[in-house]
C-alpha cells in the first residue's frame, strides 16, 4: 500500500510539477519573473519550519495514520482550486495573481510537508531497518515511474493543446494539468487508509515543549548530517533559478522538451534506485551518498557548455549524470531514520526537513534577485571575463562537490553485515 501511494502520489505531482507551475507563472506576465521563480521555489521551504510542530500536531490528533492522510486531503484541495482562483483577469492584476499563485503554492506544500513527517515516522516502523534500504529503493523507482509518465503526459497535453487550439488562452492546459494532478493526489488517499497504522513510537510528547524542539540539535551524529543536508540545500539553491530561467527564457526550450529530459533522468533512477537500495543496506548510506553527490554536481559542469554555446543539448549530459539523484533521494532519508532515535523520530524527521528547506529557501530568493539585477559578465581575478551564467553553473559544480567532504564526517550505525562508515 505504501508503494501504491506513493506512485499515485507521484503520479499528481508530475502532472503539477514545479516546472510546470513556473510556465503557468510565465504565463501571468508579472514583472519580475526571475524573483517569481526563486519566490515559487523557496516559499513552501520558508513555511516549512512550521514541521517543527508536526511531532504536537500529530499527537493532538491521536495517530500518525488520521494525520497522514488530513494534511495530504488539504493539500490537495488546494492545489485543485489554485490554478483557478491566480488566472489572468481574475485578481486586479497580473502582479496579484503570481502572489496569490505563490501564496496557494506554499500553502499546498507547506502541508504536503506536515503530512510527509508524519508518513516517514509511519514508514519506519513498516519497513526494519535491515532491509529498509530496499524498500525505499523500491518504492522509489515506482515513484520515479509515475512521476515521469506523468511529466511527459503532462508536456505532451500542453504541446498539442498549442499546437491544434492557438486561439486558446495559453495559461488553460497549464491549469487542467495541475487539476489533474490533484485529482492523482486525491486517489493516493485511499492506499493510504488501506495500510496499517503501526504501533506509535512510546514516550512522545504531548506538547510542543522547547526541549523536545531543540532535542535533535543535541545530538552530535545527527548534527553532522544535518550540516550535509544544509550545505546541500543552499548550494542547490542558488543555481535553481537559473537552472529554470536559462533554458527557458535563453535557450527556448520548451515544456515538452524539458520535460522530456526529466523524464529520461527519472527512467534511470527507475532502473537504479532499487539496487542503490541494496547497496545501502549491504555497505551503507554513506558510501552510496558521496558517489552520488559527486555526479550530481558534475551536471552543472553540462549547464556551463550550454552557455558558451547558446545550444539546449548540452543540457541532456545533466539530466544523465542527475540519475545520481536516485542515491540521495533513497539513502539520505535511510541514514536520516538511522541516526533518529525510535522513540522521537517525528521530531528528527522534522528538525531536518525544516532546516534544510529554509537554508534551500534563503538560497533560491539569492539565486532569483539575481537573475533580476540584471548582471551579464563576472570579472574573475586576472582580468578573465565570464559569462554570469557560466560564472553561476561552475560556481554552483564547485560548492556541490565539496558536499561530499561533508559526508566522510558522518559516522554511520554499522550495517547488518558489521560494515560501519
Amino acid at each position: 500500500m505504501a508503494v501504491w501511494n506513493g506512485s499515485l502520489w507521484a503520479l499528481g505531482n508530475g502532472l503539477a510539477s514545479t516546472t510546470l507551475v513556473i510556465y503557468l507563472a510565465r504565463e501571468l506576465y508579472a514583472e519580475r519573473l526571475g524573483l517569481g521563480i526563486g519566490l515559487i521555489l523557496a516559499a513552501p521551504h520558508i513555511a516549512g519550519l512550521l514541521r517543527l510542530g508536526a511531532p504536537a500536531m500529530i499527537n493532538r490528533l491521536g495517530d500518525r495514520k488520521r494525520f497522514c492522510r488530513a494534511s495530504f486531503l488539504l493539500s490537495a484541495l488546494v492545489l485543485l482550486a489554485m490554478p483557478w482562483v491566480c488566472a489572468p483577469g481574475r485578481l486586479p492584476s497580473p502582479g496579484w495573481s503570481l502572489a496569490t499563485l505563490i501564496l496557494l503554492w506554499c500553502l499546498y506544500h507547506l502541508l504536503q510537508y506536515l503530512a510527509t513527517v508524519a508518513l516517514w515516522s509511519w514508514l519506519a516502523d513498516a519497513a526494519p531497518q535491515r532491509i529498509r534500504g530496499r524498500f525505499f529503493g523500491w518504492r522509489e523507482r515506482w515513484m520515479v515511474a509515475g512521476t515521469a509518465t506523468a511529466a511527459l503526459s503532462a508536456g505532451l497535453f500542453v504541446w498539442g493543446v498549442r499546437a491544434t487550439q492557438p486561439g486558446l488562452p495559453a495559461w488553460i492546459p497549464y491549469a487542467v494539468m495541475t487539476g489533474l494532478g490533484a485529482i492523482f493526489m486525491l486517489a493516493a488517499l485511499a492506499p493510504l487508509a488501506l495500510m496499517p497504522p503501526c504501533a506509535p513510537p512510546p514516550s512522545v510528547p504531548r506538547g510542543v515543549t522547547f526541549r523536545s524542539i531543540i532535542k535533535p540539535f543535541g545530538d552530535a551524529r545527527f548534527l553532522r548530517l544535518l550540516a550535509f543536508g544544509c550545505w546541500f540545500s543552499f548550494f542547490n539553491g542558488v543555481t535553481q533559478s537559473a537552472q529554470n530561467y536559462y533554458p527557458m527564457q535563453v535557450l527556448g526550450v520548451s515544456l515538452f522538451l524539458l520535460l522530456t529530459l526529466k523524464t529520461g533522468m527519472r527512467l534511470g533512477q527507475w532502473t537504479v534506485s532499487p539496487r542503490l537500495g541494496a547497496l545501502a543496506d549491504r555497505f551503507g548510506n554513506r558510501p552510496v551518498m558521496i558517489v552520488c553527490q559527486l555526479m550530481v554536481a558534475a551536471g552543472l559542469l553540462f549547464f556551463a557548455a550550454a552557455t558558451r554555446s547558446h545550444h539546449w543539448a548540452w543540457l541532456i549530459g545533466a539530466w544523465v549524470l542527475w540519475i545520481a539523484y536516485a542515491g540521495l533521494n533513497v539513502c539520505l532519508p535511510n541514514l536520516m531514520l538511522k541516526l533518529s532515535p525510535h522513540e522521537s523520530n517525528t521530531s528528527y524527521v522534522a528538525a531536518f526537513f525544516a532546516v534544510t528547506g529554509l537554508c534551500y529557501a534563503g538560497s533560491t530568493i539569492v539565486g532569483g534577485v539575481l537573475l533580476d539585477s540584471g548582471q551579464t559578465w563576472t570579472v574573475l581575478p586576472g582580468g578573465v571575463a565570464m559569462h554570469f551564467f557560466t560564472y553561476l553553473f561552475l560556481f554552483g559544480w564547485a560548492t556541490r562537490s565539496l558536499g561530499a567532504l561533508l559526508l566522510l564526517l558522518i559516522v554511520e550505525p554499522a550495517t547488518k553485515h558489521g560494515n560501519a562508515s
